[in-house]
Protein backbone atom coordinates (compact mmCIF):
# COMPACT_ATOMS: atom_id res chain seq x y z
CA UNK A 1 0.00 0.00 0.00
CA UNK A 2 1.42 3.41 -1.05
CA UNK A 3 0.79 6.57 0.94
CA UNK A 4 1.42 10.28 0.53
CA UNK A 5 2.11 12.54 3.51
CA UNK A 6 1.84 16.32 3.32
CA UNK A 7 3.93 17.95 6.05
CA UNK A 8 3.15 21.39 7.45
CA UNK A 9 5.80 21.97 10.09
CA UNK A 10 5.41 25.55 11.29
CA UNK A 11 3.04 28.51 11.62
CA UNK A 12 4.78 30.12 8.66
CA UNK A 13 4.07 27.08 6.50
CA UNK A 14 0.42 27.09 7.58
CA UNK A 15 0.09 30.60 6.17
CA UNK A 16 2.01 29.63 3.05
CA UNK A 17 -0.23 26.62 2.44
CA UNK A 18 -3.25 28.97 2.51
CA UNK A 19 -1.77 31.31 -0.11
CA UNK A 20 -4.28 31.91 -2.96
CA UNK A 21 -3.72 29.68 -5.98
CA UNK A 22 -6.03 28.93 -8.94
CA UNK A 23 -9.16 29.99 -7.11
CA UNK A 24 -8.23 27.92 -4.04
CA UNK A 25 -4.95 27.62 -2.16
CA UNK A 26 -1.65 25.78 -2.47
CA UNK A 27 -2.65 22.99 -0.10
CA UNK A 28 -5.92 22.19 -1.88
CA UNK A 29 -4.15 22.24 -5.25
CA UNK A 30 -1.48 19.82 -3.99
CA UNK A 31 -4.14 17.43 -2.70
CA UNK A 32 -5.97 17.59 -6.01
CA UNK A 33 -2.81 16.67 -7.93
CA UNK A 34 -2.01 13.80 -5.57
CA UNK A 35 -5.47 12.33 -6.08
CA UNK A 36 -4.70 11.93 -9.78
CA UNK A 37 -1.95 9.42 -8.96
CA UNK A 38 -3.53 5.96 -9.14
CA UNK A 39 -0.76 4.29 -7.12
CA UNK A 40 -1.46 6.37 -3.99
CA UNK A 41 -3.93 4.74 -1.60
CA UNK A 42 -4.05 7.27 1.28
CA UNK A 43 -3.16 10.94 1.68
CA UNK A 44 -2.16 12.04 5.20
CA UNK A 45 -1.84 15.67 6.28
CA UNK A 46 0.33 16.44 9.32
CA UNK A 47 0.07 19.85 10.99
CA UNK A 48 -2.93 21.37 9.20
CA UNK A 49 -5.47 23.48 11.11
CA UNK A 50 -8.55 21.96 9.52
CA UNK A 51 -9.77 18.82 7.82
CA UNK A 52 -9.24 18.46 4.06
CA UNK A 53 -11.79 16.36 2.13
CA UNK A 54 -10.38 13.01 1.07
CA UNK A 55 -7.38 13.22 3.42
CA UNK A 56 -6.51 11.76 6.83
CA UNK A 57 -5.54 14.47 9.32
CA UNK A 58 -2.78 13.65 11.85
CA UNK A 59 -1.01 15.73 14.48
CA UNK A 60 2.42 14.10 14.37
CA UNK A 61 4.67 11.86 12.31
CA UNK A 62 4.52 9.19 15.03
CA UNK A 63 0.76 8.87 14.67
CA UNK A 64 1.21 8.37 10.92
CA UNK A 65 3.87 5.70 11.41
CA UNK A 66 1.45 3.69 13.54
CA UNK A 67 -1.05 3.68 10.67
CA UNK A 68 1.38 2.64 7.96
CA UNK A 69 2.56 -0.90 7.40
CA UNK A 70 6.37 -0.60 7.44
CA UNK A 71 6.95 -3.88 5.63
CA UNK A 72 5.53 -2.99 2.23
CA UNK A 73 4.64 -0.05 0.04
CA UNK A 74 6.23 3.37 -0.34
CA UNK A 75 5.69 6.82 1.10
CA UNK A 76 5.76 10.12 -0.76
CA UNK A 77 6.62 13.14 1.42
CA UNK A 78 5.13 16.28 -0.08
CA UNK A 79 5.39 19.98 0.64
CA UNK A 80 2.39 22.13 -0.36
CA UNK A 81 4.76 24.94 -1.36
CA UNK A 82 5.37 23.63 -4.88
CA UNK A 83 2.06 23.98 -6.73
CA UNK A 84 3.64 23.56 -10.20
CA UNK A 85 4.39 19.89 -9.57
CA UNK A 86 1.78 17.78 -11.34
CA UNK A 87 0.59 14.22 -11.00
CA UNK A 88 2.93 13.03 -13.76
CA UNK A 89 5.89 14.12 -11.62
CA UNK A 90 4.51 12.29 -8.60
CA UNK A 91 3.80 9.16 -10.64
CA UNK A 92 7.33 9.03 -12.06
CA UNK A 93 8.86 9.17 -8.60
CA UNK A 94 6.43 6.74 -7.01
CA UNK A 95 7.09 4.17 -9.74
CA UNK A 96 10.86 4.24 -9.17
CA UNK A 97 11.94 1.12 -7.32
CA UNK A 98 14.57 2.68 -5.06
CA UNK A 99 15.23 3.48 -1.44
CA UNK A 100 15.00 7.24 -1.86
CA UNK A 101 14.41 9.72 -4.63
CA UNK A 102 14.05 13.45 -5.16
CA UNK A 103 11.76 15.15 -7.68
CA UNK A 104 13.63 17.49 -10.01
CA UNK A 105 11.58 20.44 -11.28
CA UNK A 106 12.85 22.87 -13.93
CA UNK A 107 16.45 21.93 -13.23
CA UNK A 108 16.27 22.59 -9.49
CA UNK A 109 15.84 20.20 -6.57
CA UNK A 110 12.45 20.21 -4.93
CA UNK A 111 11.97 18.96 -1.36
CA UNK A 112 9.62 16.14 -2.24
CA UNK A 113 10.99 12.74 -1.21
CA UNK A 114 9.96 9.17 -1.81
CA UNK A 115 11.23 6.35 0.37
CA UNK A 116 10.27 2.97 1.75
CA UNK A 117 7.83 3.11 4.65
CA UNK A 118 10.50 1.61 6.88
CA UNK A 119 12.63 4.76 6.47
CA UNK A 120 9.87 7.20 7.39
CA UNK A 121 11.07 7.48 10.98
CA UNK A 122 14.40 8.88 9.75
CA UNK A 123 12.60 11.99 8.55
CA UNK A 124 10.72 12.89 11.71
CA UNK A 125 13.01 15.73 12.72
CA UNK A 126 13.94 17.17 9.33
CA UNK A 127 14.14 20.96 9.32
CA UNK A 128 14.37 22.98 6.16
CA UNK A 129 13.88 26.50 4.86
CA UNK A 130 10.73 26.83 2.73
CA UNK A 131 11.42 27.76 -0.87
CA UNK A 132 9.32 28.13 -3.99
CA UNK A 133 10.49 27.05 -7.43
CA UNK A 134 10.06 29.82 -9.99
CA UNK A 135 11.39 29.38 -13.52
CA UNK A 136 14.59 27.50 -12.66
CA UNK A 137 15.39 29.83 -9.76
CA UNK A 138 15.03 29.04 -6.07
CA UNK A 139 13.49 32.01 -4.31
CA UNK A 140 12.57 32.11 -0.64
CA UNK A 141 8.80 32.32 -0.23
CA UNK A 142 8.14 34.15 3.03
CA UNK A 143 5.11 34.75 5.23
CA UNK A 144 4.99 38.32 3.91
CA UNK A 145 4.90 37.02 0.32
CA UNK A 146 1.95 34.81 1.19
CA UNK A 147 0.05 37.65 2.84
CA UNK A 148 0.77 40.02 -0.06
CA UNK A 149 0.26 37.50 -2.86
CA UNK A 150 -2.16 38.63 -5.51
CA UNK A 151 -5.48 36.83 -5.44
CA UNK A 152 -5.64 34.67 -8.54
CA UNK A 153 -9.37 34.25 -8.30
CA UNK A 154 -11.01 32.81 -11.39
CA UNK A 155 -14.57 33.41 -10.18
CA UNK A 156 -15.08 35.89 -13.03
CA UNK A 157 -13.53 33.68 -15.72
CA UNK A 158 -15.54 31.42 -18.02
CA UNK A 159 -13.94 29.19 -20.66
CA UNK A 160 -16.33 28.04 -23.40
CA UNK A 161 -15.58 24.99 -25.56
CA UNK A 162 -16.83 24.94 -29.13
CA UNK A 163 -17.01 21.90 -31.39
CA UNK A 164 -13.35 21.48 -32.35
CA UNK A 165 -11.82 22.13 -28.93
CA UNK A 166 -13.88 20.29 -26.32
CA UNK A 167 -11.01 18.02 -25.21
CA UNK A 168 -8.54 20.90 -24.89
CA UNK A 169 -10.98 23.00 -22.84
CA UNK A 170 -11.65 20.09 -20.48
CA UNK A 171 -7.90 19.76 -19.92
CA UNK A 172 -7.44 23.51 -19.42
CA UNK A 173 -10.32 23.75 -16.96
CA UNK A 174 -8.95 20.79 -15.03
CA UNK A 175 -5.65 22.66 -14.60
CA UNK A 176 -7.50 25.85 -13.61
CA UNK A 177 -9.82 23.99 -11.23
CA UNK A 178 -12.94 25.48 -12.83
CA UNK A 179 -15.87 24.03 -14.75
CA UNK A 180 -16.09 24.56 -18.55
CA UNK A 181 -18.68 27.14 -19.61
CA UNK A 182 -22.09 25.84 -20.62
CA UNK A 183 -22.83 26.29 -24.30
CA UNK A 184 -25.22 24.51 -26.65
CA UNK A 185 -24.57 24.34 -30.40
CA UNK A 186 -27.49 23.42 -32.63
CA UNK A 187 -27.96 23.11 -36.37
CA UNK A 188 -31.16 23.74 -38.30
CA UNK A 189 -32.25 21.42 -41.08
CA UNK A 190 -30.93 23.83 -43.73
CA UNK A 191 -27.48 23.98 -42.11
CA UNK A 192 -27.81 27.20 -40.09
CA UNK A 193 -25.90 27.26 -36.78
CA UNK A 194 -27.33 28.41 -33.45
CA UNK A 195 -25.08 28.94 -30.41
CA UNK A 196 -26.85 29.34 -27.06
CA UNK A 197 -25.04 30.20 -23.82
CA UNK A 198 -26.14 28.10 -20.86
CA UNK A 199 -25.12 30.56 -18.12
CA UNK A 200 -24.91 34.26 -17.39
CA UNK A 201 -21.76 36.03 -18.60
CA UNK A 202 -22.67 39.59 -17.60
CA UNK A 203 -19.51 41.37 -16.46
CA UNK A 204 -17.33 38.24 -16.83
CA UNK A 205 -14.05 37.55 -18.60
CA UNK A 206 -14.95 35.04 -21.29
CA UNK A 207 -12.63 32.81 -23.29
CA UNK A 208 -13.92 31.02 -26.39
CA UNK A 209 -11.74 28.18 -27.64
CA UNK A 210 -12.17 27.02 -31.23
CA UNK A 211 -9.71 25.89 -33.88
CA UNK A 212 -11.04 26.89 -37.29
CA UNK A 213 -10.08 23.55 -38.82
CA UNK A 214 -12.03 21.11 -40.98
CA UNK A 215 -14.91 21.80 -41.62
CA UNK A 216 -13.33 25.27 -41.73
CA UNK A 217 -16.34 27.38 -42.67
CA UNK A 218 -18.57 25.65 -40.12
CA UNK A 219 -16.14 26.06 -37.22
CA UNK A 220 -15.51 29.68 -38.19
CA UNK A 221 -19.24 30.47 -38.19
CA UNK A 222 -19.66 28.78 -34.80
CA UNK A 223 -16.93 31.04 -33.41
CA UNK A 224 -18.39 34.22 -34.90
CA UNK A 225 -21.91 33.41 -33.67
CA UNK A 226 -20.63 32.59 -30.16
CA UNK A 227 -18.73 35.91 -30.02
CA UNK A 228 -21.91 37.74 -31.03
CA UNK A 229 -23.88 35.90 -28.33
CA UNK A 230 -21.31 36.91 -25.70
CA UNK A 231 -21.31 40.54 -26.82
CA UNK A 232 -25.11 40.73 -26.69
CA UNK A 233 -25.04 39.10 -23.22
CA UNK A 234 -22.86 41.91 -21.78
CA UNK A 235 -19.61 39.96 -21.32
CA UNK A 236 -16.89 42.25 -19.96
CA UNK A 237 -14.13 40.65 -22.08
CA UNK A 238 -14.32 38.35 -25.08
CA UNK A 239 -11.03 36.54 -25.64
CA UNK A 240 -10.88 34.29 -28.69
CA UNK A 241 -8.41 31.42 -28.38
CA UNK A 242 -7.93 30.02 -31.87
CA UNK A 243 -5.22 27.34 -31.58
CA UNK A 244 -5.28 26.80 -35.34
CA UNK A 245 -6.14 29.93 -37.33
CA UNK A 246 -7.80 28.78 -40.56
CA UNK A 247 -7.23 30.76 -43.76
CA UNK A 248 -3.82 31.90 -42.45
CA UNK A 249 -2.18 30.62 -45.64
CA UNK A 250 -4.13 33.21 -47.64
CA UNK A 251 -2.18 36.11 -46.17
CA UNK A 252 -1.17 37.93 -49.37
CA UNK A 253 -1.90 38.25 -53.09
CA UNK A 254 0.51 35.65 -54.44
CA UNK A 255 -1.00 36.06 -57.91
CA UNK A 256 -3.25 38.67 -59.58
CA UNK A 257 -6.94 38.69 -58.63
CA UNK A 258 -6.45 36.62 -55.46
CA UNK A 259 -8.14 37.54 -52.13
CA UNK A 260 -6.39 38.13 -48.80
CA UNK A 261 -8.77 35.94 -46.81
CA UNK A 262 -6.75 36.06 -43.59
CA UNK A 263 -7.50 39.79 -43.40
CA UNK A 264 -11.19 39.12 -44.11
CA UNK A 265 -11.37 36.63 -41.22
CA UNK A 266 -9.59 39.11 -38.91
CA UNK A 267 -12.13 41.82 -39.76
CA UNK A 268 -15.05 39.42 -39.19
CA UNK A 269 -13.76 38.45 -35.73
CA UNK A 270 -13.33 42.08 -34.66
CA UNK A 271 -16.70 43.15 -36.06
CA UNK A 272 -18.37 40.27 -34.21
CA UNK A 273 -16.99 41.66 -30.93
CA UNK A 274 -13.64 39.97 -30.12
CA UNK A 275 -11.48 41.98 -27.70
CA UNK A 276 -8.38 39.76 -27.96
CA UNK A 277 -7.20 36.93 -30.18
CA UNK A 278 -4.82 34.20 -29.07
CA UNK A 279 -3.39 31.72 -31.55
CA UNK A 280 -0.44 29.40 -32.09
CA UNK A 281 2.26 29.68 -34.76
CA UNK A 282 0.51 31.77 -37.37
CA UNK A 283 1.56 30.81 -40.88
CA UNK A 284 2.85 34.36 -41.26
CA UNK A 285 3.50 36.46 -38.15
CA UNK A 286 2.49 39.65 -39.93
CA UNK A 287 -1.14 38.45 -39.85
CA UNK A 288 -1.19 40.05 -36.39
CA UNK A 289 -1.19 43.38 -38.20
CA UNK A 290 -4.55 42.55 -39.78
CA UNK A 291 -6.15 43.08 -36.35
CA UNK A 292 -6.71 46.27 -34.36
CA UNK A 293 -7.26 44.34 -31.11
CA UNK A 294 -4.39 42.69 -29.18
CA UNK A 295 -3.10 39.43 -30.70
CA UNK A 296 -0.96 36.89 -28.87
CA UNK A 297 0.77 34.62 -31.38
CA UNK A 298 2.17 31.87 -29.15
CA UNK A 299 4.72 29.38 -30.37
CA UNK A 300 5.06 25.70 -29.50
CA UNK A 301 8.79 25.65 -30.30
CA UNK A 302 9.82 25.78 -26.58
CA UNK A 303 7.56 22.76 -25.94
CA UNK A 304 9.16 20.94 -28.88
CA UNK A 305 12.61 21.90 -27.62
CA UNK A 306 11.87 20.41 -24.21
CA UNK A 307 10.62 17.20 -25.85
CA UNK A 308 13.77 16.74 -27.94
CA UNK A 309 16.09 17.69 -25.07
CA UNK A 310 14.64 14.77 -23.15
CA UNK A 311 15.58 12.47 -26.03
CA UNK A 312 19.23 13.20 -25.20
CA UNK A 313 20.20 13.68 -28.86
CA UNK A 314 23.81 14.74 -29.34
CA UNK A 315 23.65 18.43 -30.41
CA UNK A 316 26.93 18.05 -32.33
CA UNK A 317 25.38 15.33 -34.51
CA UNK A 318 22.06 17.14 -34.94
CA UNK A 319 20.91 19.66 -37.54
CA UNK A 320 17.68 21.67 -37.39
CA UNK A 321 16.10 22.03 -40.82
CA UNK A 322 13.64 24.60 -42.13
CA UNK A 323 11.63 23.11 -45.03
CA UNK A 324 11.45 26.53 -46.75
CA UNK A 325 12.76 30.08 -46.43
CA UNK A 326 9.62 31.27 -44.61
CA UNK A 327 10.20 28.99 -41.61
CA UNK A 328 13.82 29.95 -40.95
CA UNK A 329 13.05 32.01 -37.84
CA UNK A 330 11.10 29.14 -36.27
CA UNK A 331 13.89 26.66 -37.05
CA UNK A 332 16.59 29.02 -35.78
CA UNK A 333 14.78 29.34 -32.44
CA UNK A 334 14.79 25.56 -31.98
CA UNK A 335 18.41 25.35 -33.15
CA UNK A 336 19.46 27.87 -30.49
CA UNK A 337 17.54 25.96 -27.82
CA UNK A 338 19.25 22.67 -28.71
CA UNK A 339 22.65 24.17 -29.53
CA UNK A 340 22.68 22.73 -33.06
CA UNK A 341 23.40 24.16 -36.53
CA UNK A 342 20.74 25.17 -39.03
CA UNK A 343 19.99 24.04 -42.59
CA UNK A 344 17.42 25.30 -45.11
CA UNK A 345 15.66 23.46 -47.92
CA UNK A 346 15.10 25.49 -51.07
CA UNK A 347 11.52 24.58 -51.94
CA UNK A 348 9.31 25.39 -54.90
CA UNK A 349 5.51 25.16 -54.83
CA UNK A 350 4.16 24.98 -58.39
CA UNK A 351 0.54 24.82 -57.12
CA UNK A 352 -1.45 24.49 -53.89
CA UNK A 353 -0.64 21.35 -51.85
CA UNK A 354 2.19 20.45 -54.24
CA UNK A 355 5.80 20.99 -53.15
CA UNK A 356 9.13 20.26 -54.79
CA UNK A 357 12.40 20.30 -52.81
CA UNK A 358 15.32 21.54 -54.89
CA UNK A 359 18.49 22.10 -52.83
CA UNK A 360 19.81 22.06 -49.25
CA UNK A 361 21.62 25.04 -47.80
CA UNK A 362 23.79 23.51 -45.06
CA UNK A 363 25.43 20.17 -44.24
CA UNK A 364 23.28 17.21 -43.12
CA UNK A 365 25.62 14.38 -44.11
CA UNK A 366 25.79 11.69 -41.40
CA UNK A 367 23.62 13.85 -39.09
CA UNK A 368 20.30 13.36 -37.35
CA UNK A 369 17.88 16.09 -38.45
CA UNK A 370 14.75 17.75 -37.07
CA UNK A 371 12.46 19.41 -39.61
CA UNK A 372 10.47 22.29 -38.11
CA UNK A 373 7.26 23.53 -39.73
CA UNK A 374 3.94 25.07 -38.71
CA UNK A 375 1.46 22.98 -40.73
CA UNK A 376 1.26 19.48 -42.16
CA UNK A 377 -1.69 19.30 -44.56
CA UNK A 378 -1.26 16.58 -47.18
CA UNK A 379 2.32 15.90 -46.14
CA UNK A 380 3.79 16.79 -49.53
CA UNK A 381 6.35 19.24 -48.17
CA UNK A 382 7.51 16.86 -45.43
CA UNK A 383 7.87 13.88 -47.76
CA UNK A 384 9.79 15.93 -50.33
CA UNK A 385 12.01 17.35 -47.60
CA UNK A 386 12.72 13.96 -46.01
CA UNK A 387 13.58 12.41 -49.38
CA UNK A 388 16.12 15.09 -50.30
CA UNK A 389 17.62 14.93 -46.79
CA UNK A 390 18.10 11.16 -47.11
CA UNK A 391 19.69 11.64 -50.54
CA UNK A 392 22.17 14.03 -48.89
CA UNK A 393 23.21 11.56 -46.19
CA UNK A 394 20.91 12.35 -43.24
CA UNK A 395 20.48 9.60 -40.64
CA UNK A 396 17.36 9.71 -38.41
CA UNK A 397 14.76 12.26 -39.53
CA UNK A 398 12.44 13.80 -36.96
CA UNK A 399 9.67 16.31 -37.67
CA UNK A 400 7.95 18.74 -35.32
CA UNK A 401 4.71 20.32 -36.47
CA UNK A 402 2.36 22.66 -34.63
CA UNK A 403 -0.81 22.01 -36.63
CA UNK A 404 -1.45 18.47 -37.87
CA UNK A 405 -4.20 18.63 -40.50
CA UNK A 406 -3.18 15.29 -42.06
CA UNK A 407 -5.57 15.64 -44.99
CA UNK A 408 -6.25 12.90 -47.54
CA UNK A 409 -3.73 10.06 -47.11
CA UNK A 410 -1.06 12.09 -45.29
CA UNK A 411 -0.71 9.55 -42.45
CA UNK A 412 -0.07 6.70 -44.88
CA UNK A 413 2.48 8.76 -46.78
CA UNK A 414 4.29 9.56 -43.52
CA UNK A 415 4.35 5.87 -42.57
CA UNK A 416 5.93 4.97 -45.92
CA UNK A 417 8.47 7.83 -45.77
CA UNK A 418 12.02 7.92 -44.33
CA UNK A 419 10.69 9.98 -41.38
CA UNK A 420 11.32 8.32 -38.00
CA UNK A 421 8.91 10.38 -35.87
CA UNK A 422 6.49 13.26 -36.32
CA UNK A 423 5.82 15.30 -33.16
CA UNK A 424 2.63 17.36 -33.38
CA UNK A 425 0.49 19.33 -30.93
CA UNK A 426 -3.25 19.00 -30.36
CA UNK A 427 -4.16 22.45 -31.68
CA UNK A 428 -6.25 20.31 -34.03
CA UNK A 429 -7.85 17.19 -32.55
CA UNK A 430 -6.21 14.31 -34.47
CA UNK A 431 -8.35 12.12 -36.68
CA UNK A 432 -8.20 8.75 -34.94
CA UNK A 433 -9.00 6.88 -38.15
CA UNK A 434 -6.12 8.43 -40.06
CA UNK A 435 -3.70 7.93 -37.16
CA UNK A 436 -4.41 4.20 -37.21
CA UNK A 437 -2.42 4.10 -40.44
CA UNK A 438 0.85 5.11 -38.76
CA UNK A 439 2.77 4.64 -35.53
CA UNK A 440 5.16 7.50 -36.24
CA UNK A 441 3.02 10.37 -34.88
CA UNK A 442 3.44 11.63 -31.29
CA UNK A 443 0.99 14.24 -29.94
CA UNK A 444 1.89 16.85 -27.31
CA UNK A 445 -0.81 18.82 -25.51
CA UNK A 446 -1.03 22.63 -25.40
CA UNK A 447 -3.46 22.45 -22.45
CA UNK A 448 -0.92 23.38 -19.77
CA UNK A 449 0.36 26.34 -21.82
CA UNK A 450 -3.19 27.56 -22.47
CA UNK A 451 -4.12 27.38 -18.79
CA UNK A 452 -1.07 29.50 -17.92
CA UNK A 453 -1.98 31.96 -20.68
CA UNK A 454 -5.52 32.37 -19.32
CA UNK A 455 -4.06 33.02 -15.86
CA UNK A 456 -1.64 35.58 -17.29
CA UNK A 457 -4.34 37.46 -19.23
CA UNK A 458 -6.83 37.36 -16.35
CA UNK A 459 -4.25 38.51 -13.76
CA UNK A 460 -2.56 41.03 -16.11
CA UNK A 461 0.87 39.40 -15.98
CA UNK A 462 3.27 38.91 -18.94
CA UNK A 463 2.04 36.28 -21.39
CA UNK A 464 5.64 35.51 -22.37
CA UNK A 465 6.16 33.94 -18.93
CA UNK A 466 4.42 30.77 -20.20
CA UNK A 467 7.58 29.90 -22.13
CA UNK A 468 9.62 29.71 -18.93
CA UNK A 469 7.81 26.44 -18.17
CA UNK A 470 9.76 24.78 -20.98
CA UNK A 471 13.26 26.22 -20.44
Amino acid sequence: MNNAIIFIRSEEEKKLSKAPYLGGNLLLHTVKELKKVKDIDNIYIVGADSEVPGCIKKNSVNSVIKDIDTNEGKVLLVSPLYPELNSDDYSKVLNKDCEGAVIIYEGETCETFMMRSSRLADFQNIKYEPVEIKHKKVVKFTEEDALNSKEESLDNVVVFPLTSSVEIVNEVCNYLNIEPGKVDIKHFADGETLVELGESVRGKKCYVVQSTCKPVNETLMELLICIDALRRSSAAEINCIIPYFGYARQDRKAMPRQPITAKLVASMLENAGAHRVVTFDLHAAQIQGFFHCPVDDLTTVPMMGQYFRRKKLNPDDLVIVSPDHGGVKRARTLAEMLGSPLAIIDKRRPQANVAEAANIIGDVDNKDVIIVDDICDTGGSLIAASNILKENGAKDIYVCITHGLFSNNAAIRIQDSPIKEVVVTNTIVPNEESLKNTDKITTLSIGWMLSKLILAVSCHTPVSDVYALYE
